[in-house]
């Protein structure tokens, strides 16, 4: 049974060391080289749920054992130097968030930073790894942190978040950098229990989150299929749309205009019937995407104020149903500027009736 470090022995144990942005004792183990996290309500160390800990559980089910003892001893020892060199390479899969409402929840910092890819569940409660940091009444004080799975979310989510509004009725803009972990030392404690870690328990979660991946784009942060997509929200009312038969038409090549100052776009969708005031624009690549939330998110339209993010494959219609964004990667696209592009039938509806209402006005 493997032993732990004891509370008292953490001072004075060079591989056990505090990180302040989790408030969390972590341990590393020079021999299964896992972290583990030591839990202060349980009294138990857990091993530390990280993209490390899922190759290191992989690795038992692979061919590597029978390739390495077909190496000669020179060749393992180069792999072992390559291993540590990885090692001493720590991978950050966290980002440290502040500028938060003070009444904010988990599962509101969930929404928003999911869209930027799978957040890490914890071991024990399958939770999403997300701490809202509190004071000792429990009141939230602005910041938190989120854990990843895959380590380009965290680019990801800094690029998409840093310095957007994390509610679009609020006029407070939220900070997103790398987490930065400090150690500090352990002052000296009661005596803790030894814990016995369900290897068990490890093997459930890691299937969990693979079976999780494969239905998510085969754990892409944010699937190729629909990063290159901006859902905007907020660009027009049903009463506009009624008292204006052009509107649609002069939105559509205003929103082209405007997005077309930071990337190329294929593909505009108005979601008419939406009461929401929904539009989706596709850009040839991402990056055109992500600067278009960057200049687009929290700007005013019409007096309204526009959410722009990143598409994650669906949209929340009225917070009635999912509409799949499936048609908008079809080769069924507006491509390039030109005016003459193919428009779809509720786009031709319209048109007509504007004929019908300029031959009115000219008669």
């Amino acid at each position: 049974m493997k032993v732990f470090p004891k509370p008292e022995e953490f001072k004075n144990n060079k591989d056990v060391k505090y990180e302040t942005e989790t408030e969390k004792y972590v341990y590393y183990d020079q021999d299964d080289k896992i972290e583990y996290e030591y839990d202060e309500k349980t009294n138990a160390w857990f091993p530390r749920w990280n993209e490390s800990l899922v190759e290191e559980q992989q690795s038992v089910y692979s061919k590597n054992d029978i390739e390495q003892k077909r190496k000669s001893p020179d060749e393992i020892e180069k792999v072992h130097k390559q291993e540590n060199n990885k090692e001493k390479k720590k991978i950050n899969y966290s980002v440290y968030v502040t500028g938060l409402p003070l009444d904010v929840t988990e599962d509101e910092v969930e929404e928003v930073f999911k869209k930027c890819g799978t957040i890490m569940p914890d071991i024990i409660t399958g939770k999403p790894r997300i701490k809202v940091y509190r004071d000792e009444k429990g009141i939230p004080k602005g910041d938190a942190l989120i854990t990843y799975f895959k380590e380009p979310s965290v680019s990801l989510a800094i690029d998409i978040l840093d310095d957007s509004l994390f509610r679009y009725d609020e006029p407070r803009r939220i900070k997103v950098q790398v987490a930065k972990f400090t150690e500090k030392k352990q002052v000296d404690g009661p005596q803790q229990k030894k814990t016995k870690i369900d290897p068990n328990l490890i093997k459930k979660r890691i299937q969990q989150l693979e079976k999780k991946l494969e239905w998510d784009e085969e754990g892409a942060p944010i699937s190729e299929k629909y990063n290159k997509m901006v859902v905007l929200v907020g660009m027009f009312t049903q009463d506009e749309i009624k008292n204006d038969v052009t509107l649609l038409i002069d939105l559509k090549e205003d929103i082209r205009e405007e997005c077309e100052k930071v990337g190329q776009v294929t593909n505009i969708k108005i979601y008419e019937d939406s009461n929401d005031g929904l539009v989706v624009v596709k850009f040839t690549d991402k990056l055109g995407a992500q600067a278009a939330v960057k200049l687009l998110n929290g700007r005013f339209f019409a007096g309204r104020q526009i959410e722009a993010f990143i598409s994650t494959g669906k949209v929340k219609l009225d917070d009635k149903k999912n509409i799949d964004l499936q048609d908008m990667n079809t080769n069924n696209e507006e491509r390039g500027t030109s005016s003459s592009a193919k428009l779809d039938i509720s786009e031709q509806e319209r048109l007509e009736s504007y004929a019908q209402w300029l031959e009115k006005e000219d008669a």
